[in-house]
Formats: C-alpha cells, structure tokens, sequence
C-alpha cells in the first residue's frame, strides 16, 4: 500500500489565472476506491477553501523518496466529531509515480530572456509566472514570436535569498501556448532540456528557498490565528 493514513495529501488545481494552486490535507482513511482526508488548507494563504461537490484536483503523496501523482475528485463532506471530505481514488493503478527533483514547482515573477536557438526570432524578454525543475510558466508579449515546439534558450535571473542573482542558461522548448482566460494575455510553458543534475540544481535550490519563505508565512499565519 503506498498511501498510509496520516501522510500528507497536496491537492493542485488550475485557477481563472492560470496559477497552479495548492492545499495540504492529511490522509484519514485510505479505501479501494475513495479516500477521506481532513479539511485541505491553501499553502500560500492558510485559509480553508469552500469546494463545490464535483471539483477536480490533481493529487501528489509523496513516499519515502518516491512522489507520487493521481487524479481525485472531491464528492462531499463527512460529518462528525472530526468533518472530513470523502475524495474519489481509482486505485494505486492510478498512481503515476514523478520524478521528485521535477515535483517541486513555486510561484516566481522572475527575469527571462528567450532565445530562438536557430535565430528564427529576435530575442524578447518577459516575465516568468512560476517555475520549477522541469521547465516554467512564461507571460508572452502581445508580438510575440514564439511557437509551440520551438528550440529555445531561456536566460533566467534567480535572486537567492543571500541577496546575490544568480543567471542561468537552460536550453529549453516551448511546449504549449494558451491564452489566460481572465487577462486574455498569452503565456507559454517552457520545458527545460537539461544536460546534468549539476545544471538543474540552481533551480532547485531557488524553489526550496521559496518553499521555505512560503512556510514560515503559513506557520507565522496560523500562530495568529491560533492567538486571535
């Protein structure tokens, strides 16, 4: 059994913004094909979101050194002396287990500056909306040049809490682009083609420390909460 009751649950879904947003939940009950968690709380505000039956999310556990990803679907609350949710689960055959140093994804406004790597287009700088091991989410300019599938090089700023900016070039491909449904702004996703672990390891460490910003916020968040 890979899920074990009391283990961490993150739950992902997409908003109007096309954001990724996470809740953390605890695994209170592990059926053949339902799970009931506690009351999920939103990782960047602390608070506990209002769900409609029906909601989507993608699920990630991790195990031991193994992440794992599923879909679930949140059909109802679970009254009692502790409220819960009951959450859909098609079995561990639905469990895809990830590579953990591509999991790791955090919300970042940072420099870049993109590339065509067969100089197709002119160079064209923008902004980044989040950013992980694997590649990153990009805001694209109203003339952008870029299309799907196309050989990039990504200049990306990293300031690291130290205070020093660290610059790093990352070969990379444009995998998707879309518009965003609420500022009909383009954005694009970057995969990142990375050569060794030694290259991708910036970008992991820039993610951790922006973790561990965002935790001591929810945990500085809660203890007020608690006092109040």
């Amino acid at each position: 059994m890979k899920l074990k009751v009391g283990g961490t649950l993150v739950l992902e879904q997409m908003n109007n913004h096309a954001q990724s947003v996470r809740y953390r939940c605890k695994l209170a009950e592990v059926k053949d094909n339902a799970l009931l968690i506690d009351y999920p709380i939103e990782e960047k505000t602390g608070k506990t979101p209002v769900l409609l039956n029906g909601t989507v999310f993608t699920a990630i556990y991790i195990n031991d050194s193994q992440v794992f990803r599923f879909p679930t679907t949140f059909i109802q609350r679970i009254s009692g002396q502790v409220p819960l949710m009951l959450m859909s689960f098609d079995g561990e055959d639905s469990m895809e287990e990830i590579q953990r140093r591509n999991y790791v994804r955090v919300e970042a406004n940072l420099d870049i500056a993109i590339h065509s790597s067969e100089g197709a287009f002119r160079p064209f700088t923008t902004m980044t909306s989040d950013i992980g091991g694997g590649g990153s989410l990009i805001n694209l300019p109203d003339d952008f040049p870029i299309e799907e599938e196309d050989s990039i090089v990504s200049w990306i700023v990293l300031p690291m809490t130290s205070g020093a900016d660290q610059y790093i070039k990352v070969q990379s491909r444009a995998i998707r682009i879309f518009t965003d449904k609420h500022t009909n702004g383009k954005r694009a996703t970057i995969k990142f083609l990375l050569q060794s672990e030694r290259e991708r390891q910036p970008i992991i460490r820039f993610c951790f420390e922006k973790q561990l910003e965002a935790r001591k916020k929810l945990l500085e968040m809660e203890s007020r909460r608690h006092k109040g």
